[in-house]
């Protein structure tokens, strides 16, 4: 997958197979299971042994043997398995919820990755049409057709814009290593090539009105709260179920006389624990408060979800919003304000600082544009996150340079080329989409 060119779905498919930490949680599994396999396992039967040694005198030596078994775990076999296995459904649910959050973190740093990557192309191309803007002017400098003022603003905007391309860059490597540890990626692996532009937001949401109900039925961690919930809830039923039994052993016990070729005689036993000074209050007391602690924790687990919904699914909406106000209003009227001041600078009506601020203004649109649709892709990664699962797939808009997920770059350097006050006006601001 990382020989071709790294797309989100293969970014989340690396991740639930190479992030560290999530292979670490899936190890859970392993020990649920082998609780599971230990609580339908009987005690083992402990051998005693012992002789008694005569003297000369004395009786000829006596041999002893004996066998005890706990029947106690035999007793309360059922509920223990019951235990394990509600713990086992929670440890599942745990790995599934955080197979859920490394989906949610690699979706996230591939956005981050690719929206930092298409602001580095934008910067550079900005930056190298303002070192070829800013040579011209020098060169019109030293002809003596640009004074001292416009070619200091210029060159100061060059620098500026320079700044703001290294800057880009360094994001773009955080933003690179960020997905780098997620994917759990290291050595040559990091060489992956990813897409520069964002994928475009889809034409129209799907119904977000139910997801609050979807959410309770499908989080995992809620999952996991109830099935240790009722796990704990057994637990207090075999503490007060047997309460009043401790150990219940039985055993067998052999004795020889007269030594080698002597008789065995066989005596049948048994032992009982009597609760006269423990009878598991303690250790019931611990449960119920355990439990019901546990209780609680479903209950906020449950509120806290609904609250996350909400609040990520109006994020959501918004985002929306603030994307469609960048591509139908902000941008398109940046655009138009630099059209007008390059035409009133051509015409000598402006100086060079009001067409350099306007074409500043439109860069700064655009970045923001470009931020806005990186800030709704996340918030629908934390929407599936918050929701438990994907959303309903939606119909991409169709793909036009306006529109929200492929917007273009601005085509134009931030710097003008001044004209000559000896010749023409020049129309060299060849305009287009932002």
């Amino acid at each position: 997958m990382l020989e071709h060119e790294l797309t989100e779905d293969a970014a989340v498919q690396i991740a639930l197979l190479n992030n560290r930490k999530l292979l670490g949680v899936y190890e859970e599994l392993g020990i649920a299971q082998a609780d599971v396999v230990q609580a339908g396992l009987l005690q083992n039967p402990v051998l005693s042994g012992s002789v008694r040694l005569g003297d000369r005198q004395g009786p000829l030596p006596t041999e002893t043997l004996g066998i005890t078994q706990d029947f106690l775990g035999l007793l309360t076999m059922p509920l223990r398995k019951k235990i394990a296995n509600r713990k086992m459904d929670a440890a599942k649910a745990r790995v599934g919820d955080a197979v859920l959050e490394t989906a949610r973190m690699a979706r996230v740093a591939y956005v981050h990755a690719q929206s930092t990557e298409q602001m580095v192309a934008m910067r550079r191309t900005i930056a190298d049409a303002a070192e070829a803007s800013v040579e011209l002017a020098r060169a019109q400098h030293q002809a003596g057709n640009l004074n001292d003022l416009d070619l200091a603003n210029q060159e100061g905007q060059y620098q500026a814009v320079r700044l703001e391309l290294t800057r880009a860059e360094t994001e773009a490597i955080e933003a690179r290593e960020e997905l780098n540890r997620v994917l759990g990626l290291w050595g040559r692996q990091i060489r992956w090539r990813i897409s520069g532009r964002m994928a475009e937001i889809p034409a129209a949401e799907p119904p977000l009105d139910d997801l609050e109900t979807v959410a309770i039925d499908q989080r995992l961690d809620l999952k996991a709260a109830k099935s240790e919930s009722s796990a704990l809830e057994k637990a207090l039923t075999l503490a007060k179920d047997f309460r009043f039994l401790g150990g219940i052993e039985g055993g067998l016990t052999a004795d020889r006389h007269g030594g080698e070729g002597g008789s065995w005689d066989f005596e049948p036993g048994g032992a009982i624990e009597l609760p006269i000074f423990d009878q598991r209050q303690a250790v019931i007391a611990r449960l119920e408060a355990e439990y019901r602690q546990s209780r609680f924790h479903v209950s906020e687990v449950a509120v806290d979800i609904r609250s996350e919904v909400r609040a990520v699914r109006a994020r959501l909406t918004l985002n929306r919003d603030v994307v469609e106000r960048y591509r139908t209003t902000l941008v398109p009227l940046n655009e138009r304000i630099v059209t007008l001041a390059q035409e009133q600078y051509d015409a000598m009506l402006i100086g060079v600082f009001q067409l350099l601020q306007a074409k500043q203004n439109e860069i700064n649109a655009y970045s923001s544009f470009i931020e806005s649709v990186r800030a709704y892709w996340v918030a629908r990664a934390d929407l599936e996150r918050a929701v438990g699962g994907r959303l309903p797939a939606a119909p991409a808009s169709p793909g036009s340079p306006g529109s929200p997920g492929k917007p273009s770059k601005p085509s134009q350097a931030p710097q003008p080329s001044p004209p000559s006050p000896s010749s023409q006006p020049s129309h060299q601001h060849h305009h287009g989409a932002p």
